[in-house]
């Protein structure tokens, strides 16, 4: 093999990293403005800050599409390619859960409780996390692996939170309300459980560099 040709591998490694990099980053930035969007009192700061998650989500779709086309047209990666997909998948599935979040708390005009932003900064925890493990999947599995059940720490907090949520629901006069908050809070639940799919990946990475 060439220098040339080690040359270009090592930058087709490198380039995963940084897009999966960047698609972690993109989750903790989405997460951030939905913690702000709960916390926003204004009519026209929410306006605001939806629309700078419409535009983050088309960047994070952008993004996963060159996670694709680089699987499709790279032949050596970091890791195993259905790992990359997951992690990749899994990812972009929060920034959706996410932003879909945003728009039905305004659709179904929601008002914000305890428990929804509790809800909201756990998984921003959670999101912290990973971006925190993606970003060690190269320097150091075994803090990557640490980084990682953090994040299904969070997974965990949430499901008693989502459990917490669900039995408030009973206190609930107005049917049709009851419905509206049960769907933002299942759409929370989503993003946690894709969370620690991400983690789950993130793990099984790092087992399988360690040999």
């Amino acid at each position: 093999m060439s220098w040339k040709d080690i040359f270009m591998i090592s930058r087709q490694v490198q380039t995963f990293h940084d897009v999966l990099a960047e698609q972690a980053h993109i989750a903790v930035q989405m997460v951030q403005l939905l913690q702000s969007y709960v916390d926003e009192k204004q009519k026209e700061g929410r306006l605001e800050l939806a629309e700078q998650a419409s535009d983050l989500e088309h960047a994070g779709d952008r993004v996963r599409m060159m996670i694709v086309d680089q699987l499709q047209q790279t032949f050596v990666t970091p890791f195993d390619r259905e790992d990359i997909n997951d992690l990749s998948q899994a990812l972009d599935d929060i920034v959706d859960y996410a932003e879909n979040t945003i728009k039905e708390i305004a659709i179904y005009q929601i008002r914000v409780n305890d428990i929804l932003r509790a809800m909201v900064g756990i998984l921003h925890q959670g999101t912290v996390a990973l971006d925190e493990a993606v970003g060690l999947l190269g320097p150091s599995m075994r803090h990557a692996n640490e980084a990682a059940v953090k994040a299904k720490s969070s997974e965990n907090k949430m499901e008693g939170m989502y459990r917490k949520a669900i039995a408030t629901l009973s206190e609930e006069d107005d049917i049709h309300y009851l419905i509206k908050i049960r769907e933002v809070y299942r759409h929370l639940g989503n993003a946690a459980d894709r969370m620690d799919a991400a983690a789950n990946v993130l793990m099984r990475i790092a087992i399988k560099q360690s040999h």
